[in-house]
Order: structure tokens, then C-alpha cells, then sequence
């Protein structure tokens, strides 16, 4: 007989995630966490930077949950409230802990500023409590004890809170958890179809076996998602395996990554692998490419440069395209080709790859309709190009021509 899961509740605080200022990711990435402990979030509330409203908050969930997560509040400013008030919910006193103190000076002092005595405050945890060091950040994370649950406390900054998730409270909460199911998960990115169309390539499979799946759409993207349980990690694993594999080979070229890669990183290691290098010209997404290839580390030893041309003038001036060419618009595949050779002449790239398009709403004296996005590539044997018609609002369409532009390199050297 397997142990009941554990019952788990986060608390994220912030006025900026009540007014919808801020788009709260800690809640997402705290799931897919506790996802491969087998454990799942069984509640969740936001509460406002008042230190009343925190405090009820954790009372609360500690008498229903056998642990609660606290993300957000543990900065140096005023309106950063959550140590004091997770200290009054527990009936716990601020202790000052001096080598948190030392290291926030000299946190400053690496980075010349002078520190302000506002950031003092980091240096006070609750009394008893386990300290989680600080991420990366100024400010450390703790857990507690209280009404026989776990109370841990992180930062709201994502990498720092999935630093702490990950090396302190999964952990705490797998002792915990002892003898449940395991459950594993695997995200399946593709690019270059819609949702349903994803959908239909995998309905064999769907629901036909163990493994559970789910889609989601983002900006150009479509995550399949596969969710396998069992009784061991081990079994669990063999199960999604043989599920992945399968989904592999209908998905072919559309996929392009598992789990957390990005585009960007796939292209990086395909052109490190390839010993290419890559230079790009921009119209359409006006440096979104460039910004994408550079969020790599170590993108300089494939990444020559870019050249945004937003203008037709600009086009002419910096890329040579010649006005015939431009005659009709900017927006064609004939421009995208021109543009790709160019850019891959002037920088002496390996391969070369271009955007220019209609972002709308309106058409901005192009003739073609809003949405619509060429994309080419130039390499030693010539230049290839798609026109495509993108769907949504105006940041839709470029995050996905984005995402076409580095998809083609993908593709070219896969």
C-alpha cells in the first residue's frame, strides 16, 4: 500500500502579481518540481504585500497542507514583507545573523556600490529556521516548521527560487514524501505546424497507453507534454522512454528540443558541432534574432553579427538591394534572398539567414496583409526562402518569424 502524496500549497506575495504588473512563473516551475516527486500543487493564492494578510495566509494553509511554499517578499524595500510575516504567523522572533550581513557587504563591494542600510534587513532570518543561501541574489531563503508543516520561504526572482526549490526543498520534501508514486515528465518542443496538426500526428498514441499527454501553445511553439507514473523512477523512466520514442519518430523534423532546451540553443550547438558560423539581416524582427543568438553563452565563437534594416532606405544604403527589387515592397522572398546573401557577404558568414515582413495591424504602405512574414537562408549552395502568413497580434508575429528565422538555420544544418 503506497503512502497517501503529500499535500502541498504555495503562496507567491506581491501587489505587482495582483494588479497583473508581473506574470507569475514561480507558480509553473514549482509544479513541474513537485511533478517528478509525484506530488502536485493542491492550492494556490496570491496575497498583497501586507504583512496581516501574508500571516493569515500561512496560518491558513498550514492547518490544511502538509507544506507550504512562499515565493516573493524578501527583498530589502519596505513593501518586501514576507520574513516578518511568516516570523508572525509562526510566533518567531528576527534573529540577525551576522555572516549574512558580511556577505551582503561584500556583495556590494565586488560590485562598487556602496550599500544602502535598507538591505540590512537580509540579514535577519526567524528564529530556529533553516537558512537556504542566497542564489545568486542578496536575499536567502528559509524553512520552518509550523502547525506540523513545512513552510518554505524563497525569493520571487525565478532563477534564484529554482536554485533554492532545487537544492534545498525538493530534496526536504522527497524525504517526506517516502513511498509514493513517481511520476516523470517530458516536454516534446516543435515548431512549424499548429496545435491540432501536432495533435493528429500523435493520435494514435493518445490516450492508448500509460503515458498521459497534454499540448500547449505558446508564441510559434507547440509543447507536447508526456506524463508517465509508476512505482520506481526507474520504471517510470523505461515507461516514458518508450513513449518518447515513439512520439519522436511521428513528430520528424518538427521537433526540435526536450525539456528545457531553447531554439536558440539548438542552433548554437548544431553550429558549433558544424564548425559554421552565422551572421543575420533583420527587418521584420528589428534585432529579435540577433537578441535570441547571443542569450547563449559562448555564441561568439559561431555569431559574426547582424545588420537590422528596418527601412527600405536602409536596405538600399547598408545591404545593397537593389531598387528593382524593392520596386513592389519590401516584403517578399525575393528581399529576404537578397537580404540573407548580403548579410552573409559583408560579414564572410558560413550561412546567413533573414527576416523582413508585415507586423500590422495595418500594412504600413506594404502591399501585402498584416501577418505576413518571409524568411530566408543563404548558404554555399545558394538561398532558400518561405512566405507565410502568421497569425495574432503584432509581438505574435515577430516572437514566430523569431522563431521561423532560427527554425531554418535548425533545419539547414540538421
Amino acid at each position: 500500500m503506497t503512502a497517501a502524496p503529500l499535500t502541498i500549497s504555495v503562496l507567491t506575495v506581491g501587489d505587482e502579481l495582483l494588479s497583473g504588473e508581473v506574470v507569475d512563473t514561480n507558480l509553473p516551475s514549482i509544479a513541474r518540481a513537485l511533478s517528478e516527486l509525484g506530488l502536485a500543487v493542491a492550492r494556490h493564492v496570491t496575497a498583497a504585500d501586507d504583512i496581516e494578510d501574508i500571516a493569515r495566509w500561512v496560518r491558513e494553509l498550514c492547518r490544511e497542507s502538509d507544506a507550504v511554499i512562499v515565493t516573493g517578499g524578501l527583498g530589502p524595500t519596505n513593501d518586501d514583507l514576507t520574513c516578518e510575516a511568516v516570523a508572525r504567523a509562526a510566533g518567531l522572533e528576527l534573529v540577525h545573523q551576522p555572516h549574512l550581513e558580511r556577505d551582503l557587504r561584500a556583495f556590494f563591494e565586488a560590485m562598487g556600490r556602496p550599500m544602502v542600510e535598507e538591505n540590512l534587513k537580509q540579514a535577519f532570518l526567524p528564529a530556529g529556521s533553516m537558512e537556504i543561501p542566497p542564489a545568486g541574489g542578496t536575499a536567502a531563503g528559509f524553512m520552518l516548521e509550523l502547525d506540523g508543516a513545512l513552510v518554505a520561504v524563497l525569493p520571487g526572482v525565478p532563477r534564484e527560487m529554482d536554485e533554492m526549490m532545487a537544492s534545498h526543498v525538493v530534496p526536504e520534501l522527497s524525504k517526506r514524501h517516502g513511498g509514493g508514486e513517481v511520476t516523470v515528465t517530458r516536454r516534446l518542443m516543435t515548431f512549424g505546424a499548429g496545435e491540432s496538426d501536432v495533435a493528429n500526428l500523435l493520435s494514435d498514441l493518445i490516450g492508448k497507453g500509460p503515458v498521459r499527454y497534454g499540448f500547449l501553445a505558446q508564441s510559434g511553439p507547440i509543447v507536447v507534454k508526456l506524463t508517465a507514473c509508476a512505482a520506481s523512477q526507474r520504471e517510470a523512466l523505461e515507461i516514458i522512454g518508450r513513449e518518447q520514442a515513439l512520439a519522436t519518430e511521428r513528430l520528424g523534423a518538427l521537433l526540435y528540443a526536450t525539456d528545457e532546451e531553447t531554439m536558440e540553443e539548438v542552433v548554437g550547438r548544431l553550429l558549433r558541432e558544424s564548425g559554421k558560423t552565422l551572421a543575420v539581416a533583420e527587418s521584420l524582427t528589428a534585432g529579435m534574432v540577433c537578441a535570441r543568438i547571443a542569450n547563449v553563452p559562448g555564441s561568439s565563437d559561431y555569431f559574426l553579427g547582424g545588420v537590422v534594416a528596418y527601412s527600405s532606405d536602409s536596405k538600399r544604403e547598408i545591404l545593397d538591394i537593389p531598387d528593382e527589387l524593392l520596386a513592389d515592397g519590401a516584403v517578399n522572398t525575393a528581399v529576404a534572398e537578397a537580404m540573407a546573401q548580403s548579410v552573409r557577404r559583408l560579414f564572410g558568414s558560413d550561412i546567413a539567414v533573414s527576416t523582413t515582413g508585415v507586423a500590422g495591424p495595418g500594412q504600413g504602405g506594404e502591399s501585402k496583409p498584416p501577418g505576413t512574414a518571409c524568411v530566408a537562408l543563404a548558404h554555399p549552395g545558394g538561398v532558400v526562402s518561405l512566405e507565410r502568413r502568421l497569425p495574432g497580434y503584432r509581438q505574435m508575429v515577430r516572437n514566430i518569424a523569431t522563431m521561423a528565422a532560427l527554425n531554418a538555420v535548425r533545419l539547414y544544418l540538421s
